[in-house]
């Protein structure tokens, strides 16, 4: 069959693409891509097709400003196959334009993620040259199971220590406060397992990522003026919600304030009517696992990141 690959974009999409899996990316995914894009990311999308038009595979690149923590030189990819299709080369296919986008962009390193349940997948990246370097756990909760008073004893002790909670919303809309609590997270982040080695990004980069967000969300605890904990979360869709960072300032541990932050954040998707919290951390985060279980977060199958080393 003579098949053709050719790029997507959200402008052709639905002339070229006349059928497709449900297990693909599709017209909606492709804007969403194009809207986090900025004007200086290289985003490239690849797409596999029948001669009448069927989308039987996927691929993207994306590098530059992109991932507000991926690092120059490496490029963020994805690619899909039709579970009919597998098998056939077209996974390679892809991989092999991705490649040969990315070395003409000057792109040294692929990077991508994949589910630990997918051993098709898995074993296909091993047999295309990446490597294995992290292992990732998604944890969810059930809000409606989730009880306060248990930890109210938490809040009293830390009300008694002078410690009180508050979120950016509370502070000026000066821009001041908005790079001060950048500075902060970022200050917190390059603590977490697994981010030692990333680049810093730009304040500003940060504020226009995060600007559609309820500010609400960003939870603070404060002592006095200074700030010693945070945790963030947003509204990923309906009625799910994501707690996408919870850090404590070194000098403030074991206090018990992880648990306090992450429960305001809890108490944010109650208020604004969520039914699901969903947060990802690294397998040798211990600490914060520990504090997900004991908040009643269940562990789902893991995601396993990937390199592949394609230039000197």
């Amino acid at each position: 069959m003579d098949l053709k690959l050719t790029p997507l974009t959200s402008m052709n999409f639905s002339e070229v693409v006349r059928e497709h899996s449900k297990d693909l990316p599709n017209l909606n995914t492709i804007k969403l891509l194009e809207n986090k894009a900025v004007s200086e990311t290289l985003l490239k999308i690849f797409g596999v097709l029948t001669p009448s038009g069927r989308l039987i595979g996927y691929g993207m690149h994306a590098s530059g400003p992109w991932d507000p923590i991926l690092k120059p030189g490496y490029a963020e990819i994805f690619i899909k196959v039709d579970q009919e299709w597998r098998n056939r080369g077209i996974g390679s296919w892809i991989l092999s334009e991705i490649e040969g986008f990315a070395q003409k962009n000057r792109i040294r390193f692929l990077q991508t993620q994949i589910k630990e349940t997918y051993e098709e997948e898995l074993e296909w990246a091993k047999k295309n040259g990446f490597k294995k370097t992290g292992h990732y756990f998604e944890s969810q909760l059930d809000i409606s199971r989730f009880k306060k008073d248990p930890y109210s004893s938490i809040f009293e002790e830390l009300d008694l220590s002078g410690i009180s909670f508050t979120t950016l919303e509370d502070y000026s809309k000066d821009k001041d406060y908005e790079y001060r609590f950048w500075d902060f997270w970022w200050e917190l982040v390059s603590d977490v397992p697994g981010m030692m080695d990333k680049p810093r990004p730009d304040n500003d980069r940060m504020i226009a990522l995060m600007k559609d967000y309820e500010k609400k969300g960003f939870i603070l605890a404060v002592d006095g003026e200074r700030w010693i904990a945070l945790s963030i979360i947003v509204r990923e869709k309906d009625e799910i919600f994501y707690n996408s960072m919870t850090g404590v300032d070194k000098r403030y541990r074991g206090q018990g304030l992880a648990q306090a932050v992450k429960i305001k954040a809890i108490e944010f998707a109650q208020q604004n009517k969520g039914k699901y919290i969903r947060t990802h951390n690294d397998s040798i985060n211990a600490p914060m696992l520990k504090v997900n279980k004991k908040l009643g977060y269940e562990q789902k199958p893991g995601i396993y990141g990937f390199i592949k080393q394609i230039a000197d």
